[in-house]
Protein backbone atom coordinates (compact mmCIF):
# COMPACT_ATOMS: atom_id res chain seq x y z
CA UNK A 1 0.00 0.00 0.00
CA UNK A 2 1.33 3.42 -0.94
CA UNK A 3 1.92 5.99 1.77
CA UNK A 4 -0.51 8.94 1.86
CA UNK A 5 0.67 12.22 0.45
CA UNK A 6 1.98 14.68 3.00
CA UNK A 7 -0.09 17.35 1.25
CA UNK A 8 -2.98 16.62 -1.16
CA UNK A 9 -2.62 17.38 -4.85
CA UNK A 10 -3.62 20.89 -5.85
CA UNK A 11 -6.42 20.93 -8.40
CA UNK A 12 -5.49 23.21 -11.31
CA UNK A 13 -7.65 23.63 -14.42
CA UNK A 14 -6.36 23.35 -17.97
CA UNK A 15 -7.15 27.03 -18.47
CA UNK A 16 -5.10 28.02 -15.42
CA UNK A 17 -2.13 25.93 -16.54
CA UNK A 18 -2.30 27.36 -20.08
CA UNK A 19 -2.29 30.87 -18.65
CA UNK A 20 0.72 30.08 -16.46
CA UNK A 21 2.55 28.51 -19.41
CA UNK A 22 2.04 31.66 -21.46
CA UNK A 23 -0.02 30.34 -24.35
CA UNK A 24 -2.24 27.61 -25.85
CA UNK A 25 -1.13 24.16 -24.78
CA UNK A 26 -0.98 20.94 -26.74
CA UNK A 27 -0.44 18.56 -23.84
CA UNK A 28 -0.51 18.59 -20.04
CA UNK A 29 0.90 15.74 -17.95
CA UNK A 30 0.94 15.51 -14.18
CA UNK A 31 4.33 14.25 -13.05
CA UNK A 32 4.40 11.73 -10.22
CA UNK A 33 7.13 11.72 -7.61
CA UNK A 34 7.28 13.00 -4.09
CA UNK A 35 4.46 13.37 -1.60
CA UNK A 36 4.37 17.15 -1.26
CA UNK A 37 4.08 19.39 -4.35
CA UNK A 38 2.00 19.26 -7.51
CA UNK A 39 3.97 19.28 -10.77
CA UNK A 40 2.75 19.39 -14.38
CA UNK A 41 4.71 19.13 -17.60
CA UNK A 42 3.17 21.46 -20.18
CA UNK A 43 3.85 21.40 -23.91
CA UNK A 44 2.68 24.48 -25.77
CA UNK A 45 1.53 24.53 -29.38
CA UNK A 46 4.79 26.27 -30.33
CA UNK A 47 6.69 23.17 -29.18
CA UNK A 48 8.18 24.71 -26.04
CA UNK A 49 7.82 22.75 -22.80
CA UNK A 50 7.60 23.99 -19.23
CA UNK A 51 7.25 22.67 -15.70
CA UNK A 52 4.45 24.22 -13.63
CA UNK A 53 5.06 23.59 -9.94
CA UNK A 54 2.54 24.40 -7.20
CA UNK A 55 3.88 24.37 -3.64
CA UNK A 56 1.41 22.71 -1.30
CA UNK A 57 3.97 22.86 1.54
CA UNK A 58 3.55 26.62 1.78
CA UNK A 59 5.32 29.88 1.23
CA UNK A 60 8.62 28.82 2.80
CA UNK A 61 9.20 26.03 0.28
CA UNK A 62 8.23 28.34 -2.58
CA UNK A 63 10.51 31.11 -1.32
CA UNK A 64 13.46 28.81 -0.70
CA UNK A 65 13.36 27.36 -4.20
CA UNK A 66 12.83 30.68 -5.97
CA UNK A 67 15.67 32.34 -4.05
CA UNK A 68 18.03 29.43 -4.70
CA UNK A 69 17.25 29.18 -8.42
CA UNK A 70 17.81 32.93 -8.74
CA UNK A 71 21.11 32.69 -6.85
CA UNK A 72 22.49 29.74 -8.81
CA UNK A 73 21.22 30.70 -12.28
CA UNK A 74 24.14 30.86 -14.68
CA UNK A 75 26.47 29.10 -12.23
CA UNK A 76 25.01 25.61 -11.88
CA UNK A 77 22.57 23.72 -14.13
CA UNK A 78 19.36 24.65 -12.31
CA UNK A 79 15.87 25.23 -13.75
CA UNK A 80 15.44 28.47 -15.69
CA UNK A 81 12.53 30.33 -14.07
CA UNK A 82 10.21 32.13 -16.49
CA UNK A 83 7.40 33.04 -14.09
CA UNK A 84 6.73 33.00 -10.35
CA UNK A 85 3.67 34.03 -8.34
CA UNK A 86 4.07 34.30 -4.57
CA UNK A 87 0.33 34.61 -3.92
CA UNK A 88 -0.47 31.41 -5.81
CA UNK A 89 2.80 29.76 -4.69
CA UNK A 90 3.65 28.60 -8.20
CA UNK A 91 6.86 28.62 -10.25
CA UNK A 92 7.08 27.98 -13.98
CA UNK A 93 10.43 26.98 -15.44
CA UNK A 94 11.68 25.64 -18.74
CA UNK A 95 11.40 21.87 -18.90
CA UNK A 96 14.78 20.12 -18.60
CA UNK A 97 15.10 17.32 -21.12
CA UNK A 98 16.52 13.96 -20.14
CA UNK A 99 15.99 11.25 -17.56
CA UNK A 100 16.92 11.05 -13.91
CA UNK A 101 20.23 9.64 -12.74
CA UNK A 102 18.14 7.11 -10.82
CA UNK A 103 16.43 5.90 -14.00
CA UNK A 104 19.72 5.74 -15.90
CA UNK A 105 21.18 3.47 -13.23
CA UNK A 106 18.16 1.18 -13.48
CA UNK A 107 18.74 0.71 -17.23
CA UNK A 108 21.90 -1.24 -16.37
CA UNK A 109 24.15 1.01 -18.46
CA UNK A 110 27.24 0.64 -16.28
CA UNK A 111 29.44 2.71 -18.58
CA UNK A 112 26.87 5.48 -18.97
CA UNK A 113 26.21 5.65 -15.24
CA UNK A 114 29.93 5.62 -14.51
CA UNK A 115 30.54 8.54 -16.88
CA UNK A 116 28.61 10.82 -14.50
CA UNK A 117 30.69 10.19 -11.35
CA UNK A 118 33.39 12.75 -12.16
CA UNK A 119 30.93 15.49 -13.31
CA UNK A 120 28.82 15.04 -10.17
CA UNK A 121 31.92 15.36 -8.02
CA UNK A 122 32.77 18.63 -9.76
CA UNK A 123 29.21 19.92 -9.45
CA UNK A 124 29.13 19.33 -5.70
CA UNK A 125 32.55 20.93 -5.29
CA UNK A 126 31.21 24.03 -7.07
CA UNK A 127 28.11 24.05 -4.86
CA UNK A 128 30.33 23.80 -1.77
CA UNK A 129 31.80 27.19 -2.71
CA UNK A 130 28.39 28.89 -2.54
CA UNK A 131 28.23 31.13 0.51
CA UNK A 132 25.90 30.07 3.30
CA UNK A 133 23.22 32.44 4.55
CA UNK A 134 22.81 30.91 8.02
CA UNK A 135 24.93 29.16 10.62
CA UNK A 136 25.20 25.36 10.63
CA UNK A 137 24.16 24.06 14.06
CA UNK A 138 25.85 20.65 14.06
CA UNK A 139 25.75 20.37 17.86
CA UNK A 140 21.97 20.79 17.86
CA UNK A 141 21.59 18.21 15.06
CA UNK A 142 23.69 15.63 16.89
CA UNK A 143 22.02 16.21 20.25
CA UNK A 144 18.63 15.64 18.65
CA UNK A 145 19.82 12.47 16.89
CA UNK A 146 21.30 11.10 20.13
CA UNK A 147 17.98 11.68 21.94
CA UNK A 148 16.02 10.01 19.17
CA UNK A 149 18.36 7.01 19.09
CA UNK A 150 18.35 6.65 22.86
CA UNK A 151 14.68 6.92 23.70
CA UNK A 152 12.60 8.22 20.80
CA UNK A 153 10.26 6.76 18.21
CA UNK A 154 13.26 6.35 15.91
CA UNK A 155 14.80 3.87 18.35
CA UNK A 156 11.55 1.89 18.47
CA UNK A 157 11.31 1.74 14.69
CA UNK A 158 14.98 0.87 14.20
CA UNK A 159 15.42 -1.54 17.08
CA UNK A 160 18.03 -1.24 19.81
CA UNK A 161 21.00 -2.93 18.00
CA UNK A 162 20.78 -0.62 14.96
CA UNK A 163 20.11 2.49 17.06
CA UNK A 164 23.06 1.78 19.35
CA UNK A 165 25.43 1.09 16.44
CA UNK A 166 24.44 4.37 14.77
CA UNK A 167 24.91 6.36 17.94
CA UNK A 168 28.36 4.89 18.45
CA UNK A 169 29.26 5.62 14.81
CA UNK A 170 28.10 9.24 15.11
CA UNK A 171 30.07 9.74 18.31
CA UNK A 172 33.27 8.41 16.73
CA UNK A 173 32.81 10.44 13.52
CA UNK A 174 31.67 13.63 15.27
CA UNK A 175 34.98 15.54 14.70
CA UNK A 176 34.61 15.18 10.90
CA UNK A 177 30.85 15.71 10.49
CA UNK A 178 31.20 19.49 10.31
CA UNK A 179 34.07 19.27 7.83
CA UNK A 180 34.66 22.15 5.42
CA UNK A 181 33.40 25.69 5.10
CA UNK A 182 29.68 26.05 5.76
CA UNK A 183 27.89 26.33 2.42
CA UNK A 184 24.55 26.17 0.65
CA UNK A 185 23.18 22.62 0.55
CA UNK A 186 20.50 21.22 -1.74
CA UNK A 187 19.10 19.21 1.15
CA UNK A 188 17.68 16.33 -0.91
CA UNK A 189 20.27 15.56 -3.55
CA UNK A 190 19.28 12.10 -4.72
CA UNK A 191 19.46 10.45 -8.11
CA UNK A 192 15.83 11.40 -8.65
CA UNK A 193 16.73 15.10 -8.62
CA UNK A 194 19.60 14.97 -11.11
CA UNK A 195 18.51 15.13 -14.77
CA UNK A 196 20.94 13.65 -17.29
CA UNK A 197 21.13 13.27 -21.06
CA UNK A 198 23.25 11.19 -23.40
CA UNK A 199 26.23 13.15 -24.73
CA UNK A 200 27.88 10.40 -26.81
CA UNK A 201 27.65 6.65 -27.22
CA UNK A 202 28.97 5.76 -23.77
CA UNK A 203 28.92 9.09 -21.93
CA UNK A 204 26.21 11.24 -20.37
CA UNK A 205 26.06 14.81 -19.15
CA UNK A 206 24.19 16.58 -16.34
CA UNK A 207 21.36 18.69 -17.75
CA UNK A 208 19.93 19.94 -14.48
CA UNK A 209 19.50 19.60 -10.74
CA UNK A 210 15.90 20.12 -9.62
CA UNK A 211 13.79 20.41 -6.45
CA UNK A 212 15.59 23.03 -4.36
CA UNK A 213 12.75 23.75 -1.93
CA UNK A 214 14.57 22.01 0.92
CA UNK A 215 17.70 24.15 0.51
CA UNK A 216 19.60 24.46 3.75
CA UNK A 217 22.96 25.48 5.15
CA UNK A 218 25.52 22.90 6.17
CA UNK A 219 28.78 21.11 5.72
CA UNK A 220 29.65 20.12 2.13
CA UNK A 221 29.16 16.55 3.39
CA UNK A 222 25.38 17.11 3.63
CA UNK A 223 24.74 16.73 -0.09
CA UNK A 224 27.42 14.06 -0.53
CA UNK A 225 25.68 11.98 2.12
CA UNK A 226 22.33 12.47 0.44
CA UNK A 227 23.71 11.44 -2.96
CA UNK A 228 25.27 8.28 -1.51
CA UNK A 229 22.35 7.42 0.79
CA UNK A 230 21.84 4.14 -1.07
CA UNK A 231 25.54 3.34 -1.04
CA UNK A 232 25.08 -0.15 -2.51
CA UNK A 233 24.18 1.51 -5.84
CA UNK A 234 27.73 2.88 -6.23
CA UNK A 235 30.74 0.64 -6.74
CA UNK A 236 34.26 1.58 -5.52
CA UNK A 237 35.31 2.80 -8.98
CA UNK A 238 32.31 5.18 -9.11
CA UNK A 239 33.14 6.56 -5.65
CA UNK A 240 36.79 7.02 -6.60
CA UNK A 241 35.89 8.85 -9.82
CA UNK A 242 33.49 11.08 -7.87
CA UNK A 243 36.22 11.96 -5.35
CA UNK A 244 38.69 12.65 -8.15
CA UNK A 245 36.30 15.06 -9.86
CA UNK A 246 35.50 16.73 -6.54
CA UNK A 247 39.16 17.31 -5.69
CA UNK A 248 40.11 18.40 -9.21
CA UNK A 249 37.41 21.07 -8.94
CA UNK A 250 39.24 22.38 -5.84
CA UNK A 251 37.00 20.61 -3.36
CA UNK A 252 38.37 19.17 -0.13
CA UNK A 253 37.36 15.83 1.35
CA UNK A 254 38.29 14.39 4.73
CA UNK A 255 39.65 10.90 5.30
CA UNK A 256 36.79 8.39 5.30
CA UNK A 257 34.65 11.04 3.60
CA UNK A 258 32.03 8.58 2.42
CA UNK A 259 31.32 7.13 5.87
CA UNK A 260 31.26 10.60 7.48
CA UNK A 261 28.90 11.94 4.82
CA UNK A 262 26.54 8.99 5.18
CA UNK A 263 26.51 9.35 8.96
CA UNK A 264 25.65 13.04 8.66
CA UNK A 265 22.86 12.11 6.25
CA UNK A 266 21.71 9.48 8.76
CA UNK A 267 20.76 12.26 11.19
CA UNK A 268 18.15 13.43 8.67
CA UNK A 269 16.78 9.91 8.25
CA UNK A 270 16.67 9.39 12.02
CA UNK A 271 14.60 12.56 12.30
CA UNK A 272 12.14 11.21 9.71
CA UNK A 273 11.87 7.94 11.64
CA UNK A 274 10.98 9.93 14.76
CA UNK A 275 7.86 11.37 13.09
CA UNK A 276 4.63 11.01 15.12
CA UNK A 277 2.62 9.98 12.06
CA UNK A 278 2.93 6.56 10.48
CA UNK A 279 4.43 6.41 6.97
CA UNK A 280 5.10 2.66 6.62
CA UNK A 281 6.65 2.67 3.15
CA UNK A 282 9.00 5.56 3.91
CA UNK A 283 9.93 4.07 7.27
CA UNK A 284 10.68 0.64 5.78
CA UNK A 285 13.01 2.11 3.14
CA UNK A 286 14.79 4.32 5.66
CA UNK A 287 15.21 1.48 8.14
CA UNK A 288 16.85 -0.59 5.39
CA UNK A 289 19.29 2.26 4.63
CA UNK A 290 20.27 2.67 8.28
CA UNK A 291 20.49 -1.07 8.91
CA UNK A 292 22.97 -1.36 6.04
CA UNK A 293 25.04 1.52 7.41
CA UNK A 294 25.01 0.06 10.93
CA UNK A 295 26.16 -3.29 9.55
CA UNK A 296 29.04 -1.63 7.70
CA UNK A 297 30.05 0.27 10.83
CA UNK A 298 30.13 -2.96 12.81
CA UNK A 299 32.54 -4.46 10.27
Amino acid sequence: MNDPRIYPLIEVSREQIAKLAGGPVRRIERIDGGLTNTLHKVERHDGKSFAVKHYAAGIDAFGAELATLTLLHGTLPVPDVVYADEKERVIVYRWIEGITLHDLRKTGSHTGFGSLADPLGRLLAWLARTDATEAFELTHILERAYRQLTGGRARERLGAPIADALRKGLEIAEPTLGFGTVCLAHGDLSGRNVIVERAAQDSWRINGVIDWETTSTGSPLVDIGSLFRHADQFDPAWCEAFATGYREADGNLPDNWLVSARLLDATLIIDILDEPREIPGVFAENRKVLARLASELAR
